[in-house]
């Protein structure tokens, strides 16, 4: 357990890599963000605030309420609307003493900002004489700029819209000193995430901004044990490379976060999959659940591949896709086995439908 002064009025603490804070504000003590297990300093140091800012109701950053209300029944639990339903139901109780978030709210000399989807849909900051609590947002720094840039990666690009519309609230707010929920502070005198917490933003904007092209992107993933289904693939983007730049992914041999980055890019989308034990293998599946289901909602897409038996896998993807908002450019192009000059036939009748586009 560590304690840093950041500035007269806020005081950050380390639990592990996760970092609370305290504010002494205009008429009472604040306790910001939480801990995955409520450690001694955290009880002691909630056990005398007046008010509680939970930033996300992510259960590694909530669950740890449980514990400051044995301690301190009646202190005010300040979140988002989704925020507050959220802890009620991790908590299982309507027993808190409950604060709404209302964005531009100011409240004991700490104003709100509600910034949604980083990386829950109920997430906020804070801020107050030039410190931001900054919940995920600029979270994972060790020390080294990679493990800034690998947070973002795992936890916040694929809600990189979300990320833009918070770098827009940001904009001309005179901020001094990064606080964030994960990895280490920006306090002075210590290791700060970065010499200016512009430098931050500067690094967000940039790992957020979408491709821009002339040409439409389009992202074909496949997985595939015996080569039928990457040769289903490498036909498919060999077509579209006629009005589309291509990227052209195994799911096996690719990271899960290259996978996420290419999808987000893409105008449309193609996922080529076996069929394992009568569902799709796993590197799809993570593939399908890191899609940014909000900005891609819309998003023609088609799924395409090889099976053996009843080809159970290709159906249930693209029963997801449809179930997330994503537009099939046509029915699933399934073969049997070894794709034959039919099978192929029927995946460029499919292809094209996005070339007409």
């Amino acid at each position: 357990m560590s304690a840093d002064k950041i500035s007269s009025r806020v005081t950050a603490y380390a639990c592990g890599k996760y970092r609370f804070y305290t504010v002494s504000g205009d008429r009472s003590k604040w306790l910001v963000g939480g801990v995955p297990e409520a450690s001694e300093e955290y009880i002691r140091e909630a056990a005398g605030a007046d008010s509680i800012v939970l930033l996300t109701s992510r259960p590694e950053f909530s669950e740890s309420l449980s514990e400051v209300l044995k301690v301190n029944p009646g202190i005010r639990v300040y979140a988002s609307a989704a925020g507050l339903r959220n802890i009620k139901e991790i908590l299982n109780t309507d027993g808190i003493n409950e604060r709404l978030i209302k964005d531009g709210a100011e409240e004991d000399g700490i104003r709100f900002i509600v910034t949604p989807g980083l990386c829950w849909m109920d997430s906020v900051m804070a801020l107050t004489d030039g410190v931001l609590f900054s919940g995920e947002m600029f979270s994972g720094f060790d020390g080294s700029a990679a493990g800034l840039k690998r947070y973002y990666e795992e936890n916040l690009a694929v809600n990189s819209g979300f990320v833009r519309a918070a770098l827009g609230k940001l904009r001309g707010t005179e901020i001094k000193t990064v606080c964030p929920a994960y990895g280490l502070t920006c306090p002075q005198g210590s290791v700060c995430l970065s010499a200016e917490p512009d430098e931050l933003a500067a690094k967000y904007r940039e790992w957020s901004e979408p491709h821009r092209s002339e040409r439409k992107r389009a992202a074909v993933i496949y997985a595939s044990r015996y080569g039928y289904t990457r040769s289903m693939a490498e036909y498919a983007a060999e077509l579209l490379s006629i009005g589309f730049d291509v990227d052209l992914l195994d799911a096996r041999r690719t990271e899960r976060s290259g996978l996420a980055a290419a999808a987000e890019r893409a105008d449309v989308l193609l996922i080529g999959t076996d069929t394992v034990n009568r569902n799709a293998p796993r590197e799809i599946w993570e593939t399908v659940t890191s899609l940014d289901t909000v900005n891609k909602r819309g998003m023609r897409c088609l799924v395409f591949g090889s099976y053996g038996w009843a080809g159970e896998g290709i159906k249930l993807i693209d029963s997801v896709l449809s179930s997330m908002g994503m537009r099939r450019a046509a029915k699933p192009v399934e073969a049997l086995l070894k794709p034959s000059e039919k099978d192929l036939e029927r995946l460029k009748k499919a292809v094209e439908a996005f070339l007409k586009e």
